[in-house]
């Protein structure tokens, strides 16, 4: 592995040679491809356009996601800019390279998201848009070729897979009564976060190299926190859309015109208000406890998200949910 990411060093110093102006306009568009940005992105869609599509979106980026974190623990791969000074961090991260999360989880959620739209050309752009995002880490020098590449790779089988499998999966859950279906949210998520738990103690005596140690800055690329926010963030997302849809129906996102941007402002400020107002609240240096309350910290995110903010629309007469209904068909296959 060392020998092939010296090898490959070459592409990002390349890269890193064409110019601040690139380096620039990579640092914009690889905010596309965070988190964040997608957590931002996927409410605007369950609250603003379509419940059913906005939860879908979020359930492949909540499983791309899982998966990506699960797999940096296995290959524990270096970053560029680990393993040599000529490589110049456009910013900083903490976990390990491989696979590329930004080149995996935009190959998955802006795919899947484009194939919701149903419109010709959509795909296309969104293939483009992920191949700039993955160029991005490369130019940022956050990951090696071979990250990008197999990123790349896994967002592609996520994306085939979730387009054979959802529908399917749809069908069944609907045949579970409201218990099971929150039952199978929970322990899904703690799933979510065991895979990454296993894999961690299985590391316990794994150490950063010294020189990848001297050169990555604040590193924790053994933490669970990533796993911790997804699992709570899958619970309260899918549990409090099981509930809401079992007792008082489906959101529905197409109600209003001034209302949409209503909704989207409320919405969004209470997930600031729990993000940070949360944040500052839980102490992060507890061990076992920090880790509870950040799943559930998340864990209310996702509730928010799902079930409380529709809820409160609705009493501010922005927002409107109907009685239980089939969910549209699924975007077409790949």
């Amino acid at each position: 592995m060392d020998i092939v990411n010296q090898a490959e060093l070459a592409v990002n110093l390349f890269f890193q040679s064409l110019g601040e102006g690139l380096q620039s306009l990579m640092g914009v568009i690889t905010i596309l491809g965070n988190e964040i940005f997608y957590i931002l992105f996927m409410p605007t869609i369950y609250w603003c356009v379509d419940a059913w599509a906005g939860l879908r979106i979020g359930v492949m980026l909540l499983t791309s996601i899982c998966f990506n974190g699960f797999f940096k623990l296995l290959l524990k791969g270096p970053r560029p800019y680990w393993i040599s000074d000529k490589v110049l961090p456009g910013v900083h991260e903490t976990s390990f390279g491989i696979p590329s999360g930004h080149a995996m989880n935009s190959t998955a959620d802006w795919g899947w998201s484009a194939l919701e739209t149903k419109k010709p050309g959509m795909l296309a752009a969104a293939a483009v848009l992920a191949l700039l995002i993955s160029i991005s880490r490369l130019v940022l020098g956050v990951h090696f070729l071979s990250d990008v590449l197999l990123g790349l790779f896994l967002g592609v089988v996520l994306l085939a897979a979730f387009s054979k499998l959802w529908q399917p999966v749809e069908r069944w859950l609907k045949k579970q009564n409201l218990r099971n279906q929150i039952l199978l949210a929970f322990f899904s998520s703690l799933f979510i976060i065991g895979i990454s738990a296993i894999v961690v103690a299985l590391s316990a005596n794994w150490q950063m190299p010294a020189d990848w140690a001297a050169r990555a800055g604040e590193a924790n690329p053994l933490s669970l926190d990533g796993a911790l926010t997804t699992g709570g963030m899958w619970f309260g997302m899918l549990g409090g859309f099981a509930w809401l849809r079992a007792r008082r129906g489906v959101h529905q996102g197409n109600f209003g015109s001034w209302q949409r941007v209503a909704r989207y402002l409320v919405g969004i400020a209470g997930v600031f208000a729990l993000y940070a107002g949360l944040g500052s609240l839980f102490p992060r240096d507890l061990g076992f406890v920090s880790a509870v309350l950040r799943y559930f910290r998340y864990f209310l995110i996702g509730l928010w998200i799902s079930v409380l903010s529709p809820l409160l629309f609705e009493k501010m007469k922005i927002g409107r949910i109907e009685p239980d209904f089939e969910a549209g068909s699924s975007a077409p296959s790949v």
